[in-house]
């Protein structure tokens, strides 16, 4: 127990030791951060470590249901954008739509080898693709760069590490057996090989998806198709 207090004595602040959690959410083209701080005693029992740890646990779930439950909501309360016009789409793939695929390449650090492979998943030959195909194969190369930005952006928000309670995020555990079945029903009516999408998206195999990256890959694959033109 601290000796009491002299008259006069100015107040010293408790020591404290903090771990803060950040996580980046994407909404559209914007990024929402939340954050959440756990700030303990220096002589914190276990119990008091493992109770707060459990409300920053439950504090998080709950903002994260809710930002998810908004976000649900404007996508839905957005019109749906009118279908683009593609001019002789069945004509070959113009030099423009080539020159931007091969730019797409370099900023997803493809080989060739793996921008063919990736390619003949999706049913489209380079060489022969006529211009709606090469749109519909911007726009699929497109969402793969923008994921690779979401998760760098997220690295960047990673939690500072202060030497306190290690926090438990939802998105950096192992996908869970219900997301990679789910996964796996989506992949096989759209055609998918999910291991090669995996590989070219995450480079990373199946057993090491995190719950975070099977999300981002079930509300992409669950949402509505929406094409772009890329001339």
């Amino acid at each position: 127990m601290a000796p009491p207090r002299k008259a006069g004595e100015p107040v010293r602040p408790e020591a404290t030791v903090s771990r803060t959690y950040r996580a980046a959410i994407r909404i559209g083209e914007d990024y929402v951060t939340l954050e959440e701080t756990i700030v303990l005693p220096l002589d914190a029992s276990d119990e008091e470590v493992a109770k707060a740890v459990d409300l920053g646990w439950r504090i998080y779930q709950a903002q994260r249901t809710a930002i998810e439950a908004q976000t649900a909501s404007i996508r839905e309360a957005q019109p749906a954008p009118p279908a683009p016009t593609i001019r002789d789409p069945d004509a070959p793939a113009s030099d423009r739509q080539r020159h931007y695929i091969a730019a797409l390449q370099e900023d997803l650090a493809w080989t060739n080898e793996q921008l063919a492979s990736y390619a003949q998943e999706h049913h489209v030959d380079l060489v022969t693709m006529t211009k709606g195909q090469a749109s519909a194969f911007i726009d699929s190369l497109k969402k793969i760069a923008e994921e690779r930005q979401a998760y760098a952006a997220a690295a960047r928000s990673a939690p500072a590490d202060d030497g306190a309670v290690p926090a438990r995020p939802s998105d950096t555990a192992p996908a869970q057996e219900k997301q990679i079945a789910a996964l796996r029903r989506l992949a096989q009516q759209k055609g998918f090989d999910l291991d090669a999408e995996i590989r070219q998206r995450f480079e990373i195999t199946i057993e090491e998806l995190t719950s975070g990256q099977a999300s981002a890959l079930l509300r992409e694959w669950q949402r509505p198709v929406q094409r772009t033109v890329g001339e």
